[in-house]
Protein backbone atom coordinates (compact mmCIF):
# COMPACT_ATOMS: atom_id res chain seq x y z
CA UNK A 1 0.00 0.00 0.00
CA UNK A 2 1.61 3.25 -1.11
CA UNK A 3 -0.25 6.01 1.01
CA UNK A 4 -0.86 6.46 4.28
CA UNK A 5 -4.06 5.16 5.83
CA UNK A 6 -5.74 8.03 7.23
CA UNK A 7 -6.36 6.98 10.78
CA UNK A 8 -8.20 10.30 11.36
CA UNK A 9 -11.20 9.45 9.36
CA UNK A 10 -11.96 6.33 12.18
CA UNK A 11 -15.01 6.49 14.07
CA UNK A 12 -14.44 6.67 18.06
CA UNK A 13 -12.69 3.71 19.63
CA UNK A 14 -15.47 2.89 21.72
CA UNK A 15 -17.83 2.06 19.11
CA UNK A 16 -15.27 -0.60 17.79
CA UNK A 17 -14.40 -1.93 21.34
CA UNK A 18 -18.07 -2.78 21.61
CA UNK A 19 -17.66 -5.14 18.60
CA UNK A 20 -14.47 -6.39 19.80
CA UNK A 21 -15.48 -7.17 23.17
CA UNK A 22 -18.43 -8.74 22.34
CA UNK A 23 -16.47 -10.74 19.75
CA UNK A 24 -14.22 -12.07 22.59
CA UNK A 25 -16.79 -12.95 24.79
CA UNK A 26 -18.93 -15.13 22.41
CA UNK A 27 -15.60 -16.62 21.44
CA UNK A 28 -15.26 -18.15 25.14
CA UNK A 29 -18.81 -19.16 24.75
CA UNK A 30 -18.04 -20.88 21.88
CA UNK A 31 -14.61 -22.28 23.14
CA UNK A 32 -16.40 -23.54 26.33
CA UNK A 33 -19.60 -25.21 24.75
CA UNK A 34 -17.68 -26.66 21.57
CA UNK A 35 -16.50 -29.92 23.46
CA UNK A 36 -20.46 -31.03 24.54
CA UNK A 37 -20.77 -31.23 20.47
CA UNK A 38 -18.55 -34.37 20.12
CA UNK A 39 -21.91 -36.52 19.66
CA UNK A 40 -22.72 -34.38 16.70
CA UNK A 41 -19.74 -36.20 15.05
CA UNK A 42 -22.24 -38.70 13.24
CA UNK A 43 -24.91 -36.54 12.99
CA UNK A 44 -24.17 -35.91 9.71
CA UNK A 45 -23.92 -31.68 8.04
CA UNK A 46 -26.97 -30.57 8.87
CA UNK A 47 -28.52 -30.38 11.97
CA UNK A 48 -30.50 -27.88 14.90
CA UNK A 49 -27.76 -27.90 17.30
CA UNK A 50 -24.77 -27.75 14.94
CA UNK A 51 -26.85 -24.59 13.07
CA UNK A 52 -26.74 -23.31 17.01
CA UNK A 53 -23.17 -23.55 17.20
CA UNK A 54 -22.04 -22.29 13.84
CA UNK A 55 -24.26 -19.43 14.35
CA UNK A 56 -23.24 -18.53 17.61
CA UNK A 57 -19.33 -19.10 15.88
CA UNK A 58 -20.24 -17.45 12.89
CA UNK A 59 -22.38 -14.77 13.65
CA UNK A 60 -20.96 -14.59 17.56
CA UNK A 61 -17.29 -14.12 17.14
CA UNK A 62 -16.32 -13.82 13.41
CA UNK A 63 -18.94 -11.62 11.96
CA UNK A 64 -18.92 -9.40 15.08
CA UNK A 65 -14.93 -8.55 14.98
CA UNK A 66 -15.29 -8.08 10.91
CA UNK A 67 -18.68 -5.66 11.58
CA UNK A 68 -15.80 -3.67 13.92
CA UNK A 69 -12.85 -3.49 11.87
CA UNK A 70 -15.17 -2.72 9.26
CA UNK A 71 -16.47 0.38 11.18
CA UNK A 72 -12.61 0.91 11.78
CA UNK A 73 -10.89 0.17 8.23
CA UNK A 74 -13.48 1.32 5.54
CA UNK A 75 -13.32 4.74 6.56
CA UNK A 76 -9.21 4.50 6.74
CA UNK A 77 -9.15 3.19 3.46
CA UNK A 78 -11.82 5.46 1.59
CA UNK A 79 -10.79 8.10 3.30
CA UNK A 80 -14.43 9.28 3.98
CA UNK A 81 -16.05 9.42 7.31
CA UNK A 82 -18.38 6.52 8.03
CA UNK A 83 -21.96 7.55 7.39
CA UNK A 84 -23.39 6.90 10.35
CA UNK A 85 -22.14 6.17 14.14
CA UNK A 86 -25.36 6.32 15.41
CA UNK A 87 -26.51 3.51 13.30
CA UNK A 88 -23.47 1.60 14.19
CA UNK A 89 -24.58 1.74 17.57
CA UNK A 90 -28.17 0.61 17.26
CA UNK A 91 -26.97 -2.08 15.16
CA UNK A 92 -24.67 -3.43 17.94
CA UNK A 93 -27.63 -3.69 20.42
CA UNK A 94 -30.12 -5.36 17.70
CA UNK A 95 -27.28 -7.34 16.58
CA UNK A 96 -26.67 -8.71 20.39
CA UNK A 97 -30.33 -9.43 21.33
CA UNK A 98 -31.31 -11.12 18.35
CA UNK A 99 -27.95 -13.57 17.71
CA UNK A 100 -28.72 -14.77 21.54
CA UNK A 101 -32.53 -15.47 20.60
CA UNK A 102 -31.58 -17.33 17.53
CA UNK A 103 -28.82 -19.26 19.39
CA UNK A 104 -30.84 -20.28 22.01
CA UNK A 105 -33.75 -21.00 19.70
CA UNK A 106 -31.30 -23.58 18.00
CA UNK A 107 -30.12 -24.76 21.12
CA UNK A 108 -33.11 -25.79 22.72
CA UNK A 109 -35.99 -26.45 20.47
CA UNK A 110 -38.33 -26.26 23.26
CA UNK A 111 -37.75 -22.69 22.18
CA UNK A 112 -37.66 -22.65 18.76
CA UNK A 113 -40.78 -19.83 18.44
CA UNK A 114 -38.15 -17.63 19.39
CA UNK A 115 -36.14 -18.33 16.07
CA UNK A 116 -38.40 -15.76 13.84
CA UNK A 117 -38.04 -13.16 16.45
CA UNK A 118 -34.50 -12.85 16.76
CA UNK A 119 -34.06 -13.99 13.08
CA UNK A 120 -35.80 -10.63 12.43
CA UNK A 121 -33.56 -8.51 14.93
CA UNK A 122 -30.36 -10.21 13.63
CA UNK A 123 -31.69 -9.70 9.93
CA UNK A 124 -32.39 -6.25 10.45
CA UNK A 125 -28.88 -5.39 11.97
CA UNK A 126 -27.37 -6.64 9.05
CA UNK A 127 -29.51 -4.30 6.73
CA UNK A 128 -28.52 -1.53 9.08
CA UNK A 129 -24.52 -2.35 8.89
CA UNK A 130 -24.74 -2.81 5.06
CA UNK A 131 -26.98 0.62 4.77
CA UNK A 132 -24.60 2.64 6.31
CA UNK A 133 -21.53 0.97 4.32
CA UNK A 134 -23.03 1.84 0.66
CA UNK A 135 -24.31 5.70 1.92
CA UNK A 136 -20.23 5.50 3.57
CA UNK A 137 -19.46 4.64 -0.21
CA UNK A 138 -21.32 7.37 -1.71
CA UNK A 139 -18.52 9.89 -2.12
CA UNK A 140 -15.47 7.53 -2.64
CA UNK A 141 -13.26 8.91 -4.85
CA UNK A 142 -11.02 6.06 -5.67
CA UNK A 143 -11.76 2.22 -5.96
CA UNK A 144 -8.82 0.64 -4.41
CA UNK A 145 -9.11 -3.65 -4.62
CA UNK A 146 -9.93 -3.40 -1.06
CA UNK A 147 -12.63 -1.50 -1.64
CA UNK A 148 -14.24 -3.61 -4.52
CA UNK A 149 -13.73 -6.56 -2.05
CA UNK A 150 -15.75 -5.02 0.54
CA UNK A 151 -18.34 -3.11 -1.68
CA UNK A 152 -19.09 -6.60 -3.33
CA UNK A 153 -19.02 -8.33 -0.23
CA UNK A 154 -21.45 -6.24 1.30
CA UNK A 155 -24.26 -7.29 -1.40
CA UNK A 156 -23.93 -10.56 -0.96
CA UNK A 157 -24.57 -10.42 2.56
CA UNK A 158 -27.47 -8.58 1.99
CA UNK A 159 -29.01 -11.10 -0.27
CA UNK A 160 -27.51 -14.36 2.06
CA UNK A 161 -28.86 -12.69 5.04
CA UNK A 162 -32.37 -12.49 2.96
CA UNK A 163 -32.13 -15.93 2.39
CA UNK A 164 -31.49 -16.46 5.89
CA UNK A 165 -34.03 -14.68 7.19
CA UNK A 166 -36.39 -16.89 4.60
CA UNK A 167 -35.09 -19.99 6.24
CA UNK A 168 -35.45 -18.96 9.67
CA UNK A 169 -39.07 -18.47 8.65
CA UNK A 170 -39.58 -21.31 6.82
CA UNK A 171 -38.49 -23.92 9.99
CA UNK A 172 -41.27 -22.59 12.27
CA UNK A 173 -44.17 -21.86 9.77
CA UNK A 174 -43.11 -24.51 6.91
CA UNK A 175 -44.62 -22.40 3.92
CA UNK A 176 -41.63 -23.29 1.30
CA UNK A 177 -42.53 -26.02 -1.01
CA UNK A 178 -39.34 -26.35 -2.43
CA UNK A 179 -36.12 -28.63 -1.93
CA UNK A 180 -34.86 -26.49 1.41
CA UNK A 181 -31.39 -27.54 0.87
CA UNK A 182 -30.99 -25.11 -2.35
CA UNK A 183 -31.68 -22.13 0.00
CA UNK A 184 -29.56 -23.61 2.70
CA UNK A 185 -26.85 -23.90 -0.17
CA UNK A 186 -27.24 -20.72 -1.52
CA UNK A 187 -26.93 -19.02 2.36
CA UNK A 188 -24.36 -20.55 3.37
CA UNK A 189 -22.44 -19.86 0.09
CA UNK A 190 -23.41 -16.65 0.01
CA UNK A 191 -22.36 -15.83 3.82
CA UNK A 192 -19.15 -17.71 4.09
CA UNK A 193 -17.98 -16.75 0.54
CA UNK A 194 -19.38 -14.03 -0.81
CA UNK A 195 -19.11 -11.89 2.88
CA UNK A 196 -16.72 -12.99 5.08
CA UNK A 197 -13.94 -14.69 2.27
CA UNK A 198 -14.25 -11.48 0.53
CA UNK A 199 -13.96 -9.36 3.32
CA UNK A 200 -10.85 -11.31 4.92
CA UNK A 201 -9.38 -11.24 1.50
CA UNK A 202 -10.15 -7.14 0.99
CA UNK A 203 -8.80 -6.39 4.50
CA UNK A 204 -5.44 -8.94 4.22
CA UNK A 205 -4.66 -6.71 1.35
CA UNK A 206 -4.46 -3.89 3.99
CA UNK A 207 -3.58 -5.47 7.16
CA UNK A 208 -0.92 -7.75 6.04
CA UNK A 209 1.41 -5.40 4.11
CA UNK A 210 0.96 -2.84 6.92
CA UNK A 211 1.96 -5.52 9.67
CA UNK A 212 4.93 -7.22 7.82
CA UNK A 213 6.01 -3.88 5.98
CA UNK A 214 5.39 -5.22 2.51
CA UNK A 215 5.85 -3.26 0.22
CA UNK A 216 6.41 -2.85 -3.89
CA UNK A 217 4.74 -6.30 -4.41
CA UNK A 218 2.58 -6.77 -7.86
CA UNK A 219 -1.15 -6.83 -7.46
CA UNK A 220 -2.38 -9.26 -10.11
CA UNK A 221 -3.52 -12.12 -8.83
CA UNK A 222 -5.45 -10.36 -6.69
CA UNK A 223 -7.34 -8.75 -8.73
CA UNK A 224 -8.04 -11.97 -10.61
CA UNK A 225 -9.47 -13.16 -7.52
CA UNK A 226 -11.61 -11.00 -7.26
CA UNK A 227 -13.43 -11.12 -10.53
CA UNK A 228 -13.23 -14.91 -10.63
CA UNK A 229 -14.51 -14.82 -6.75
CA UNK A 230 -17.39 -12.54 -7.82
CA UNK A 231 -18.26 -14.52 -10.65
CA UNK A 232 -17.96 -17.82 -9.00
CA UNK A 233 -20.28 -16.61 -5.78
CA UNK A 234 -22.67 -15.07 -7.80
CA UNK A 235 -23.50 -18.95 -9.44
CA UNK A 236 -23.42 -20.63 -6.61
CA UNK A 237 -26.30 -18.96 -5.16
CA UNK A 238 -27.82 -18.83 -8.82
CA UNK A 239 -27.37 -22.63 -9.24
CA UNK A 240 -28.01 -23.43 -5.96
CA UNK A 241 -31.66 -21.48 -6.05
CA UNK A 242 -32.71 -22.97 -9.22
CA UNK A 243 -31.46 -26.58 -8.33
CA UNK A 244 -29.43 -26.72 -11.52
CA UNK A 245 -25.72 -28.12 -10.56
CA UNK A 246 -23.81 -27.33 -13.27
CA UNK A 247 -24.06 -23.38 -12.75
CA UNK A 248 -23.22 -24.54 -9.08
CA UNK A 249 -20.31 -26.39 -10.16
CA UNK A 250 -19.01 -23.99 -12.43
CA UNK A 251 -19.20 -21.52 -9.43
CA UNK A 252 -17.42 -24.26 -7.36
CA UNK A 253 -14.42 -24.24 -10.20
CA UNK A 254 -14.24 -20.26 -9.86
CA UNK A 255 -14.35 -19.94 -6.22
CA UNK A 256 -11.73 -22.30 -5.83
CA UNK A 257 -9.50 -20.89 -8.45
CA UNK A 258 -10.41 -17.29 -6.99
CA UNK A 259 -9.08 -18.78 -3.54
CA UNK A 260 -6.09 -20.00 -4.90
CA UNK A 261 -4.90 -17.21 -6.42
CA UNK A 262 -5.46 -14.91 -3.45
CA UNK A 263 -3.29 -17.61 -1.75
CA UNK A 264 -0.75 -17.01 -4.16
CA UNK A 265 -1.38 -13.16 -3.73
CA UNK A 266 -0.53 -13.39 0.32
CA UNK A 267 2.47 -15.59 -0.68
CA UNK A 268 3.73 -12.67 -2.82
CA UNK A 269 2.80 -10.02 -0.10
CA UNK A 270 4.97 -12.40 2.36
CA UNK A 271 8.00 -12.96 0.38
CA UNK A 272 8.39 -9.03 0.31
CA UNK A 273 8.08 -8.69 3.88
CA UNK A 274 10.86 -6.43 5.37
CA UNK A 275 9.60 -7.59 8.76
CA UNK A 276 11.25 -11.43 9.13
CA UNK A 277 10.84 -12.34 12.58
CA UNK A 278 8.51 -14.84 13.43
CA UNK A 279 6.22 -13.19 15.93
CA UNK A 280 3.00 -14.45 17.31
CA UNK A 281 1.29 -12.58 14.17
CA UNK A 282 3.32 -14.21 11.84
CA UNK A 283 2.72 -17.92 13.27
CA UNK A 284 -0.93 -17.07 13.18
CA UNK A 285 -0.82 -15.69 9.89
CA UNK A 286 1.20 -18.84 8.53
CA UNK A 287 -1.06 -21.36 10.74
CA UNK A 288 -4.10 -19.41 8.90
CA UNK A 289 -2.72 -19.93 5.62
CA UNK A 290 -1.87 -23.92 6.23
CA UNK A 291 -5.55 -24.38 7.76
CA UNK A 292 -7.10 -22.82 4.42
CA UNK A 293 -5.49 -24.89 2.30
CA UNK A 294 -5.98 -28.24 4.55
CA UNK A 295 -9.69 -27.11 3.92
CA UNK A 296 -9.99 -26.46 0.49
CA UNK A 297 -8.29 -30.32 -0.02
CA UNK A 298 -10.42 -31.54 2.44
CA UNK A 299 -13.49 -30.18 0.57
CA UNK A 300 -11.73 -31.46 -2.71
CA UNK A 301 -11.90 -35.07 -1.00
CA UNK A 302 -15.22 -34.91 -0.24
CA UNK A 303 -16.43 -33.63 -3.86
CA UNK A 304 -14.51 -36.11 -5.28
CA UNK A 305 -15.44 -39.42 -3.06
CA UNK A 306 -19.29 -38.08 -2.08
CA UNK A 307 -17.60 -37.88 1.45
CA UNK A 308 -19.54 -36.17 4.33
CA UNK A 309 -16.93 -36.72 6.89
CA UNK A 310 -14.15 -34.90 4.73
CA UNK A 311 -16.74 -32.25 3.75
CA UNK A 312 -17.25 -31.51 7.72
CA UNK A 313 -13.53 -31.86 8.53
CA UNK A 314 -13.38 -29.02 5.35
CA UNK A 315 -15.60 -26.85 7.13
CA UNK A 316 -14.24 -27.61 10.44
CA UNK A 317 -10.72 -26.59 9.47
CA UNK A 318 -12.13 -23.48 7.88
CA UNK A 319 -13.77 -22.39 10.64
CA UNK A 320 -12.12 -23.28 13.86
CA UNK A 321 -8.41 -23.12 11.77
CA UNK A 322 -8.04 -20.59 9.14
CA UNK A 323 -10.95 -18.28 10.46
CA UNK A 324 -10.12 -17.99 14.33
CA UNK A 325 -6.35 -17.97 13.45
CA UNK A 326 -6.33 -15.15 11.29
CA UNK A 327 -9.02 -13.10 13.54
CA UNK A 328 -6.84 -13.99 16.56
CA UNK A 329 -3.43 -12.81 15.06
CA UNK A 330 -4.92 -9.89 13.76
CA UNK A 331 -6.65 -9.04 17.32
CA UNK A 332 -2.72 -8.58 18.63
CA UNK A 333 -2.50 -6.07 16.10
CA UNK A 334 -5.55 -4.30 15.70
CA UNK A 335 -6.28 -3.91 18.92
CA UNK A 336 -2.93 -1.96 20.57
CA UNK A 337 -2.56 0.04 17.63
CA UNK A 338 -6.43 1.58 18.43
CA UNK A 339 -5.23 1.72 22.25
CA UNK A 340 -2.51 3.67 21.80
CA UNK A 341 -3.95 5.90 18.99
CA UNK A 342 -6.18 7.01 21.37
CA UNK A 343 -4.51 7.21 24.57
CA UNK A 344 -0.64 7.81 23.58
CA UNK A 345 -0.77 9.45 20.26
CA UNK A 346 -1.85 12.67 21.45
CA UNK A 347 1.36 12.44 23.91
CA UNK A 348 3.72 11.92 21.05
CA UNK A 349 6.80 14.21 21.89
CA UNK A 350 5.66 15.28 24.74
CA UNK A 351 6.69 12.02 27.04
CA UNK A 352 7.94 8.72 27.08
CA UNK A 353 5.09 6.27 25.33
CA UNK A 354 5.05 2.78 24.96
CA UNK A 355 5.55 0.81 21.87
CA UNK A 356 2.95 -1.34 20.38
CA UNK A 357 4.60 -4.83 21.04
CA UNK A 358 4.53 -3.47 25.48
CA UNK A 359 0.72 -3.81 25.03
CA UNK A 360 0.27 -7.20 24.46
CA UNK A 361 2.10 -10.17 27.22
CA UNK A 362 4.11 -11.68 24.29
CA UNK A 363 4.53 -14.98 26.27
CA UNK A 364 1.16 -15.29 26.66
CA UNK A 365 0.26 -15.03 23.42
CA UNK A 366 3.46 -17.35 22.24
CA UNK A 367 1.85 -19.82 24.72
CA UNK A 368 -1.40 -19.41 23.67
CA UNK A 369 -1.20 -19.59 19.86
CA UNK A 370 0.53 -23.27 20.66
CA UNK A 371 -2.43 -24.78 22.87
CA UNK A 372 -4.87 -23.31 19.92
CA UNK A 373 -2.89 -25.45 17.47
CA UNK A 374 -2.23 -28.37 19.12
CA UNK A 375 -6.18 -28.52 19.77
CA UNK A 376 -7.60 -27.66 16.48
CA UNK A 377 -5.05 -30.25 15.23
CA UNK A 378 -6.70 -32.99 17.97
CA UNK A 379 -9.62 -32.02 17.47
CA UNK A 380 -9.42 -31.93 13.38
CA UNK A 381 -8.61 -35.76 14.00
CA UNK A 382 -11.68 -36.37 16.05
CA UNK A 383 -13.56 -34.92 13.32
CA UNK A 384 -11.81 -37.05 10.64
CA UNK A 385 -12.15 -40.27 12.75
CA UNK A 386 -15.24 -40.07 14.38
CA UNK A 387 -13.00 -40.67 17.88
CA UNK A 388 -14.89 -38.62 20.35
CA UNK A 389 -12.23 -38.55 22.68
CA UNK A 390 -9.72 -36.62 20.60
CA UNK A 391 -12.55 -34.40 19.64
CA UNK A 392 -13.00 -33.14 23.30
CA UNK A 393 -9.50 -33.45 24.37
CA UNK A 394 -8.94 -30.80 20.89
CA UNK A 395 -11.45 -28.26 22.06
CA UNK A 396 -10.75 -28.44 25.45
CA UNK A 397 -7.02 -27.64 25.18
CA UNK A 398 -8.79 -24.50 22.48
CA UNK A 399 -11.05 -23.52 25.68
CA UNK A 400 -8.43 -23.06 27.83
CA UNK A 401 -6.43 -20.66 25.16
CA UNK A 402 -9.51 -18.71 24.63
CA UNK A 403 -8.80 -17.42 28.48
CA UNK A 404 -5.48 -16.59 27.40
CA UNK A 405 -6.87 -14.40 24.33
CA UNK A 406 -9.03 -12.61 26.60
CA UNK A 407 -6.43 -12.21 29.30
CA UNK A 408 -4.44 -10.37 26.39
CA UNK A 409 -7.30 -8.27 25.39
CA UNK A 410 -8.52 -7.23 28.82
CA UNK A 411 -4.39 -6.18 29.05
CA UNK A 412 -4.52 -4.10 26.02
CA UNK A 413 -7.48 -2.66 26.62
CA UNK A 414 -6.78 -1.46 30.30
CA UNK A 415 -2.87 -0.71 29.38
CA UNK A 416 -1.91 2.15 31.50
CA UNK A 417 -5.44 3.17 32.46
CA UNK A 418 -7.67 1.50 35.16
CA UNK A 419 -10.79 -0.56 33.12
Amino acid sequence: MGKQLATEMAPPFNLVAHFMIAGSIFYLLTSFVLPFYSSELESGLVSTTLASLSHLYLLGFVMMFIFGAMYQLVPVILEIPLFSKDFAYVQFYIYVTGLSMMAYAFGDTTHFYLLPYGSLLVYLSMLIFSINIFLTYQNIEEWSIPAKFIFVSNIFLFIAVTIGFILALNLVYGFLEMDISRLVSAHVGGVLVGYVMMTVIGVAMVLIPMFSLSHGFKQRAVEISFNFITLGVALLMIGSLLGVGFITAIGDILIVVALLFAAYQMYIIFSTRVRKQWDYWAKNMLSSFGFFIASLGSWLIAFLFDSDRFAMLGGYLFLFGFLAFIIIGHIYKILPFLVWYQRYSPLVGKQKVPMLHDMVVESVADRQFWVTLGGTLVSALGVLSGVEFFFIAGTLAMAASAFLVLYNIYYTLTYGKGV
